[in-house]
Order: structure tokens, then sequence, then C-alpha cells
């Protein structure tokens, strides 16, 4: 055992040549927060108190090795919810928090009753959606069954009566709802190269890469499958999109029938949603 300053300032001085000095300090404080139940406060009031830190040498040399420190403390927090993650789920980006803006608002404005998050990895989208619209009825699908579990296991902790199960957008027989959502692959591979190492080396790259000639497959997928689904009915598709390919999103929702379609950007400016009505518009 050692003291908390002991444990703090022996990891910036080996990270910081490797996230530079604030990343590192975010990294460092963020750790020792979760693993030992310290606040940043606590962490300046207790620096001198010694603390039992079993894995401290293991956990260093894994983010030495960059593997994230999601991922080392088993989780993230996600629209005030703390998020489950494993080796097969991505961690949730704040761009994602804007989609779950832009679908609660949706459910308000169009009098949704029922939400199907399609490619839900650690279902942060679907649990989200449900935490603050507890009267919405909310699945999650994913292909992934190790993904599925950990969303499952979310749901559990989180007390959120979402129903997940394993499925796949290319033959899904699609259940009955108002709106889908998704935050599918859609980085084309030869994009890999201009990365974080970090991201590239841990995160399951399933859920990240897209072949480079078919950047939009899992969007020509969705769209189909919304175009079928609210044929008759009408409903909603709103998508996490890939901020260069916003034109060509908006092409491909017209060609499956959308009748209204509009781009959202994220708080940098860029194209990074995507929200397309189906069925009557008035």
């Amino acid at each position: 055992m050692k003291t908390l300053s002991f444990y703090k300032q022996n990891a910036l001085t080996v990270l910081a040549p490797i996230y530079g000095p604030r990343e590192s300090a975010n990294i460092v404080e963020y750790w020792l927060e979760q693993q030992l139940g310290l606040t940043r406060v606590d962490q300046v009031l207790r620096a001198k108190e010694i603390f039992p830190f079993e894995r401290y040498d293991h956990e260093l040399a894994e983010l030495i090795a960059r593997k994230p420190v999601q991922y080392i403390v088993g989780h993230t927090f996600f629209y005030g919810l703390k998020i489950g993650l494993n080796s097969e789920t991505l961690i949730p980006r704040p761009e994602t928090e804007e989609l779950v803006r832009e679908v609660i608002q949706l459910i308000d404005n169009s009098a949704a009753t029922s939400i199907i998050d399609i490619g839900t990895g650690s279902g942060c989208i679907a649990l989200a959606i449900k935490s603050k619209r507890p009267d919405i009825n909310v699945i999650g699908i994913d292909i992934n069954p190790k993904a599925i579990a950990q969303a499952i296991n979310n749901a559990k902790h989180l007390d959120l009566a979402v129903e997940f199960r394993v499925g796949d957008v290319f033959n899904y027989v699609m259940d009955s709802v108002d709106i889908i959502v998704s935050n599918p692959p859609y980085i084309p591979n030869n994009e890999r190269y201009e990365m974080e190492t970090h991201v590239v080396a841990h995160e399951p790259e399933k859920a990240l890469f897209v072949p480079d000639e078919r950047p939009l497959l899992f969007y020509d997928a969705l769209f189909a499958l919304s175009a079928k689904s609210f044929a008759y009915r009408g409903g909603w598709a709103a998508f996490e999109i890939h901020h260069l390919f916003g034109e060509e999103m908006k092409a491909l929702s017209v060609k499956h029938n959308a009748k209204e379609v509009k781009l959202i950007q994220d708080l940098q400016g860029k194209d990074r949603m995507l929200l397309a009505k189906y069925g009557r518009t008035d």
C-alpha cells in the first residue's frame, strides 16, 4: 500500500510522455476516482493517505499500452447513466448523446410509443432513451451475443425495462415500432490509419469500420428496413452518420422513399445525424 500522492504522481510521470500532460491528468484522475472511490476533491484533500490498490501496477501497464481507461475500469458514463463495457462494445462518444437528445425530442413531437435501436452494442442509446421516457417501449438488437449480454446486464443494474435480443439488420424481421434509431459502423477502413492508436487497437473493429468501396452498406439496409416497416403506418428513422457523407445519406434516404429528410450538425458544426420521415407528410 502506498499514498494516493505516490499512485498519482508515479502514473502521471510515465503517462504524460504518452498522452500529454492534460490528457494524462484526466485519465489518472478518472482512474483513481473509479477504482478507489475518491472524487477529484478527495484526491486533493487525501493525497497523503495510504490506500490499498492491488491492481495498480497491472492497470498502469495497460494504460501505458494505451488501453482506454473505460475498459480498464469496466464502465463509462453516458447521458448520466453508468454503462458497463466489455471488449465487444464501443465506448460511446459525446456525439451519440446528441443523437439521444434528438430522438427524445422526436418522441415528444411525434407522439411515438415504441423504438428499436439497431446495433445497440452496450445498449447505451436504448437505455438512455428509456431512462428519460419510461413510458416508451424500447427494444435493442445487435448481431454480437457478447454485446447483447452486456446490454442485458446494464439494463438489470440500471433497473430499466429494455428488451435486448440478438439480431442482424441484414435479415431482421422487423417489430412494429414508431422510430428506428441506429449508430452503425460507418468509418471507411482506410481511415483507421488516421485514428488514435488506442481506438484501433482496443475497440471492436466490426463496430467501427466498413469497406472502403461500400461505406454506406449498413445505412442501405437500415433505410430498406425503414421503408418496408413504415410503408403503411408511417414512422421515423434517426441515425448517427459519418460527417463527410451527409449529402450521400440524404440521397440514399430519398432512394428508399423517405418523405422528409433532415441533416443535423453536431456541436462542432459537422453533419452528424440524419432524421428521415416515412409515410404521410401531413
